[in-house]
């Protein structure tokens, strides 16, 4: 990530993109080319659901956003890697989670990075988000309170 890249973070938060954000009820789709996104495909197999992951690093700190869960559109089902599919959006700082109502503005521990933080806050913005009331995923009761 490039010094331009990093000074751009540095301001708040874009009020259309903090808008979209607590419209969001977390999920979103999975980008049309995970890869070239920068998310790795994990499919550790059991109970343990598959994930894309972008990881961002600082020395020996780092931030992720993890993409949950894939579900095809086509059918339903659990989605094959590179499938187009909707995802369970994670963003972590460190080894803890970002609750989804925080992620504009995540309450960080001592000696969390801010800059990673925003950096996978960034990447959260980036995706495709859907609406409390629109998403497929979450439970007919919860679209018919959005409405």
């Amino acid at each position: 990530m490039g010094t331009k890249k990093l000074g751009a973070m540095r301001g708040e938060v874009h009020p259309l993109d903090r808008a979209r954000l607590a419209r969001s009820c977390g999920h979103a789709h999975l980008p049309r080319t995970p890869a070239h996104e920068g998310y790795r495909y994990y499919d550790l197999g059991g109970d343990t659901p598959a994930f894309y992951l972008r990881r961002f690093r600082l020395g020996e700190q780092t931030s992720a956003v993890r993409l949950v869960a894939p579900v095809e559109l086509s059918s339903g089902l659990d989605a094959e890697r590179g499938a187009p599919a909707l995802v369970t959006i994670e963003l972590s700082v460190g080894p803890r989670v970002i609750r989804w109502d925080e992620i504009a503005d995540p309450v960080l521990l001592p000696g969390e990075s801010a800059l990673l933080a925003r950096a996978a806050l960034e990447a959260v913005v980036g995706l495709e988000l859907f609406a409390a009331g629109e998403c497929p995923l979450c439970p007919a009761p919860m679209r018919a309170l959005a409405a």
